[in-house]
């Protein structure tokens, strides 16, 4: 009888360049982190060549940082991003708290026409509220965090209900089967197992706070911050100014997601897990 030798089956390495123009190219953590490099000395070249006149060149900016950061008092780089960053990080701290509760008590029918009307208050401009928070608030800072965290309330708690709702019925009809009580099954099915994607959402609502930010501190502009200063900035036409605090927001906003994405690995491991596969 002859003997059947197997062939050994020879393995291609993968080609890079071929790789990072494919549907899930399987490229390498440095070729991705090459690839980021790569993406942003293109912006910052076309940057320098851009035609608008509309947009400061680099060097303009840079100037404009030295300005602001030599500053004093409520005019200083320090203290406004200071102040927006407060702000952003209080109203989203009041925020979560109501909208997670808000969001969670929809599992029970009593609550859900409650939780219908706040989401549909989300496409109401928040400023358009302004008497109403000035009747309730003196105007300042309490005016801020109040409009701030009511805006956030809106949108926190549309994408949580969505999340709440994802969750199979079957999982109920299970939890029930096995003699579960309603607080057993609320904590088991509802909560416990949402708790990773409430991460994801708070840091969604996070960004949606930045966007917000500007609007209310331009409309209340007492003790400063960002959306006060690029206000005064553009009604001056000072440009590089306004740019060089839109530049500060991307940077905040990049840390924030890494906050973020690093609090869920720490706090829920096993999530991380469950993506890849």
């Amino acid at each position: 009888m002859e003997n059947v030798t197997a062939k050994p089956v020879r393995v291609e390495a993968p080609n890079s360049f071929g790789e990072i123009v494919r549907v899930y190219g399987n490229v390498g953590a440095f070729v991705r982190s090459n690839l980021m490099l790569v993406w942003i000395a293109l912006v910052v070249l076309l940057w320098f060549l851009n035609p608008i006149k509309a947009l400061p060149n680099p060097g303009e900016v840079v100037q404009a940082f030295k300005h602001m950061w030599n500053a004093s008092g409520s005019s200083g780089l320090v203290y406004n991003v200071y102040v927006t960053l407060k702000l952003n990080v209080v109203g989203l701290f009041y925020s979560s708290i109501i909208s997670l509760l808000v969001a969670y008590l929809s599992v029970i029918p009593l609550f859900q026409p409650f939780n219908k009307l706040v989401q549909w208050l989300r496409y109401i401009p928040i400023v358009g509220f302004n008497l109403v928070f000035l009747t309730l608030f003196t105007i300042g800072w309490p005016m801020k965090v109040a409009m701030l965290t009511t805006g956030m309330t809106f949108f926190l708690v549309t994408s949580m209900t969505g999340v709440v709702a994802a969750i199979p019925r079957m999982r109920y009809e299970l939890a029930k089967v096995l003699g579960y009580n309603d607080w057993q099954v609320f904590h088991s099915v509802v909560m416990r197992p949402t708790l990773p994607q409430m991460i994801e959402m708070i840091a969604q609502n996070a960004a949606i706070g930045w966007v917000m930010i500007t609007a209310i501190e331009t409309y209340n502009r007492t003790e400063g911050g960002i959306g006060s200063q690029i206000y005064a900035y553009s009604s001056t036409n000072q440009l590089a100014e306004v740019y060089a605090y839109l530049l500060i927001i991307g940077v905040i906003a990049v840390l924030e997601d890494w906050f973020f994405v690093l609090l869920k690995r720490v706090l829920f491991p096993h999530s991380l897990l469950a993506e890849r596969a």
